[in-house]
């Protein structure tokens, strides 16, 4: 997955929008889209505006696998990790979604 489709999948999991992101990080809506659209890759310091508007690290902006290696993940989560590893970036925010959801369910909480 390239560098725009990760961006929208991350926008669309923050429910932020394109003009959001130009606000938090000074990069003109122009660029933006070029971004978004695929048509130009940011500067690393862009990048790094970016990922730090997203409260992210540049790996996870880029879409690296950035979970620690199995050895150093327990048990359970381990299994979890090693099942989530080899799905798409779109398939592992819909497994967060559905773990967030299984969590506020099980703590009686509304969405």
């Amino acid at each position: 997955m390239g560098f725009n489709e990760n961006l929208k999948l991350l926008l669309k999991d923050r429910q932020m929008k394109q003009a959001d992101l130009c606000r938090m990080t000074g990069i003109q809506t122009s660029l933006m889209s070029d971004y978004l659209g695929g048509k130009k890759s940011p500067t690393i310091g862009n990048a790094i505006l970016i990922a730090d508007a997203l409260n992210i690290s540049l790996d996870t902006l880029v879409g690296k696998n950035t979970l620690p290696e199995d050895k150093e993940v327990p048990g359970v989560l381990a299994e979890l990790y090693s099942a989530a590893k080899g799905l798409s970036i779109e398939e592992q925010f819909y497994l967060l979604d559905t773990i967030k959801a299984l969590k506020r369910h099980l703590n009686g909480e509304q969405k």
